[in-house]
């Protein structure tokens, strides 16, 4: 006789699949657990080196010039500033004038010979024994000598006058002023003859400062900064040359025309 089986109760399976998911949950919450006592347990990283880089400290740098090691004897001869001169080739007016106080070096005898046609503080003409009716004079601010006499303009009869002064440089030997252009004397510049203003610098007072040495009747001019040179007319024009006495322009002073 077959078995009879009763009907079949319906909340059978949710009891299952609630106990399924507790079993679920409860073995989740172990591995957590256990991986967090395992993370506890682990040592400590080490921590990583400083990189931090100390700043370069630079030795101190001097801002001062070096000083120079080229030997005084060897270094190049200064000269004083050169200005242009405002209307050069012109005589119309006269400059601005300024008062500058020479510089003098300590006194030396007045050579022998001095002719006493110099006298200072006199208004000389300066001739050429050797070319009769030519003078020194400046024109553009340059010496030179012309062909002057009293029938000559008054300009270039005015560029021939010059008043002796006691030596700038040197009291014993003499400087030459324009009559015209007063506080502009003549100097050698890059060993030529020029009219200058006056500076008020010992350079261009040595510049501005002749010896007088009586040779062949006249006077021959020696440079008290270049003592083995004499003023030595050369093509119409004046320059300070290496020679000896005998061989320099003589020159004869005259009364200013």
């Amino acid at each position: 006789m077959p078995e009879t089986r009763g009907p079949e109760r319906p909340g059978r399976p949710l009891l299952v699949l609630a106990a399924t998911s507790v079993f679920g949950v409860l073995g989740y919450a172990t591995m957590a657990t256990v991986l967090l006592t395992d993370s506890r347990s682990l040592p400590n990283p080490p921590a990583p080196p400083l990189t931090w880089a100390l700043p370069v400290v630079s030795a101190p740098v001097s801002i001062e010039p070096a000083p120079s090691t080229t030997p005084l004897a060897s270094r190049p001869r200064l000269t004083a500033p050169r200005t242009n001169q405002a209307g050069a080739g012109t005589h119309h007016g006269s400059p601005t004038r300024h008062a500058v106080a020479p510089t003098r070096s300590s006194a030396t005898p007045a050579p022998q010979g001095t002719p006493i046609g110099l006298a200072i503080g006199t208004t000389v003409g300066l001739g050429l024994p050797a070319m009769p009716g030519y003078r020194l004079r400046h024109r553009d601010f340059v010496a030179r000598v012309d062909a002057i006499t009293a029938a000559s303009s008054l300009t270039d009869r005015m560029d021939t006058r010059f008043v002796v002064r006691a030596g700038r440089a040197d009291p014993g030997c003499v400087s030459f002023e324009s009559d015209n252009f007063p506080g502009f004397f003549l100097r050698h510049r890059d060993f030529a003859l020029r009219l200058d203003q006056a500076s008020g610098t010992a350079l261009f007072d040595r510049d501005a400062t002749f010896c007088p040495v009586a040779v062949n009747g006249g006077t021959a001019l020696r440079s008290v900064n270049y003592p083995d040179r004499y003023l030595v007319v050369a093509a119409g024009r004046i320059r300070l040359e290496q020679t000896p006495v005998q061989q320099a322009t003589v020159f004869q002073v005259l009364a200013p025309l």
